[in-house]
């Protein structure tokens, strides 16, 4: 409890920092965010999962050189109700993520950009999301729910033409450290110092039948991948759409949105390496309310960063209310059934509170 009240002290002293430095200099600019959650699992139909309340706090820093160049530097620090022992590393610490208990940086990068160009180098936060009201991502997602991951290395973004952009990433992932939620056989064992690949290209200009994203992309993994007769390169080849069509009258401004995935591992058998994900929701009503309703189907050796089960079928329902352009609650209820009958079906929900700044 004294390190939740510490925790406090902590938010309410980086608010008052923030209005502080952003007085003092015009090129320096504080950003961040701070999230409460209560997060639960169980085979419990309630889903409740126990008294699992989560803290995360992540100020940051960005120092702009010029209208080109700038240097960003963000802290995480993620503590439960357990109050765990704190630790300040530079490396995840967890299971394929940073460990409750922890101080580090989950942002550390030098950027540059132009008109038509973006360049990060360091450590950063990049998600291939879909524009769904959860944001989610069964091929790239990074620190869901109150989670910490990043990525350490190069992300590209480059103008194609008027409409499309291509997105290039090399990512290092150190076999004992691993700062991503890959799945099991992905595993990284062959080596210690491992790198990744991810090249996509997207474009989010609505068109006329109200398509306003469209993107595909291949990751690559080399010798990461665990397979019954060694290591071998893992590829998986994923693409998302999203429609969303205006209903001002009927939603006060809002829209319906619809949004899929589709993505195939392709050094597998193609029945155990799909994975598709839906979505039907109601956008922006009133501008304060969200409604999601997804549904998820994952094969076994879809081995990617995904919030998603591997080897399962499961459905959310998600309700978004938008206290402001800085703060908004999450309540999520979540049915997951694995295909294998020796595993139990989760419930899984939370309630979750989170402020941007």
């Amino acid at each position: 409890m004294k390190k939740f009240i510490y925790s406090t002290i902590l938010l309410f002293t980086i608010l008052l920092f923030q209005d502080y430095a952003h007085a003092q200099q015009s090129n320096l600019q504080f950003y961040g965010n701070v999230r409460l959650a209560h997060i639960g699992t169980d085979t419990d139909a309630n889903g409740l999962g126990g008294d699992n309340t989560l803290l995360r706090i992540r100020p940051g820093i960005k120092y702009f050189f010029n209208e080109n160049h700038s240097f960003s530097g963000r802290l995480v620090y993620l503590v439960s109700k357990e109050a765990e022992p704190f630790e300040f590393t530079i490396k995840a610490n967890g299971n394929r993520q940073l460990a409750y208990g922890s101080l580090s940086f989950d942002e550390f990068y030098y950027q540059y950009t132009n008109e038509d160009f973006l360049l990060k180098a360091g450590r950063f936060q990049k998600s291939i999301s879909v524009l769904s009201n959860a944001g989610r991502s069964h091929l790239r997602f990074q620190s869901n729910a109150n989670f910490v991951h990043w990525s350490d290395g190069l992300y590209l973004k480059k103008g194609l033409n008027s409409e499309w952009f291509g997105e290039a990433i090399i990512e290092y992932q150190n076999r004992d450290a691993i700062s991503f939620p890959y799945k099991a056989n992905l595993n990284y064992g062959n080596s210690e110092h491992n790198f990744n690949y991810y090249l996509g290209a997207e474009n989010r200009t609505r068109d006329q039948n109200n398509i306003i994203q469209k993107g595909f992309g291949i990751f690559f993994a080399p010798n990461a991948y665990l397979k019954p007769d060694g290591f071998s390169t893992y590829v998986a080849l994923a693409s998302r759409i999203t429609f969303d069509f205006p209903a001002e009258d009927v939603l006060k401004g809002g829209s319906f949105r619809i949004v899929g995935e589709l993505g195939q591992n392709l050094n597998t058998e193609f029945k155990n390496g799909t994975s598709a994900v839906t979505s039907f929701g109601i956008n922006n009503y009133a501008e304060k309310h969200e409604l999601m309703v997804e549904f998820a189907s994952t094969d076994s050796q879809w081995l990617t960063a995904s919030p998603y089960g591997v080897n399962s079928e499961e459905i959310e329902i998600r309700y978004r209310f938008i206290f402001s352009s800085n703060l908004n609650f999450d309540i999520r209820y979540r049915v997951r059934v694995p295909r294998l009958d020796i595993i139990p079906t989760q419930y899984s929900t939370f309630l979750r509170a989170t402020y941007s700044f």
